[in-house]
């Protein structure tokens, strides 16, 4: 699926909650422009109501902003949105075969080999964490920028970094290969969302395009 990512993800954990909802139509207003929607406190039901809800807000905001939906193949689809698997839910063969060709969808990668599996059953992106430890998962311990770049160089599909990423640490992570970063609580938990979402804007547009792995050069900012 040829698609135009921007570089910086916001993954909206527990967007279920109206405070933190609120947070994410802050960052969406400032500049974020991918967002995924991610909750495994709440039942389906739950879920697909406050999904609605939040992508007809963030779609006022920003009607092109690309939302994807963690695990609700069936919402996802209900609604026209990306998919986003895991561990959870259905198999990356699965869900492409639930969505078609036409549904952006996105796979999260612990190691070079469930990437790779990832990128040869259909999915579009992958999302390799823990790259640096994250205060959201202290007891998996943080993979490393090698183990980044081992990723990077060994699929074909853009390769998003996740875990412990800051402003700082973008260019570390674009100059392993990386195509983007994704982002929860250097944003969500930020004093000031939209002064976060800046930061880590400027941080991926000030880096030459050319740091990022060439045979992504078809998915620009």
């Amino acid at each position: 699926m040829n698609v135009s990512l921007p570089r910086l993800l916001l993954i909206a954990d527990r967007f279920t909650d109206p405070k933190r909802a609120d947070r994410v139509a802050q960052a969406v207003a400032a500049g974020v422009a991918w967002v995924q929607l991610r909750d495994h406190s709440v039942d389906v039901f739950t879920f697909a109501r406050v999904a609605k809800e939040l992508v007809g807000r963030l779609r006022a905001l920003r009607p092109e902003v690309l939302v994807t939906v963690n695990t609700h193949v069936a919402l996802a689809q209900q609604l026209g949105l990306g998919v986003h698997v895991g561990l959870r839910g259905p198999s990356v063969a699965e869900a492409r075969r639930q969505v078609g060709s036409q549904l952006l969808l996105g796979y999260s990668a612990h190691d070079v080999a469930s990437a790779q599996q990832a990128a040869s059953e259909g999915a579009d992106y992958v999302v390799f964490s823990p790259v640096f430890a994250t205060r959201s998962k202290p007891e998996r311990p943080p993979a490393g920028l090698e183990a980044l770049k081992a990723v990077c160089q060994n699929v074909c599909i853009p390769v998003v970094a996740l875990g412990g990423i800051t402003p700082e640490r973008v260019s570390d992570c674009l100059q392993q290969g990386a195509y983007g970063v994704a982002v929860v609580s250097a944003i969500l938990e930020a004093p000031d969302p939209k002064q976060a979402v800046r930061a880590f804007l400027d941080a991926c547009k000030s880096l030459d395009h050319t740091l990022c792995n060439p045979k992504h050069d078809p998915f620009p900012l």
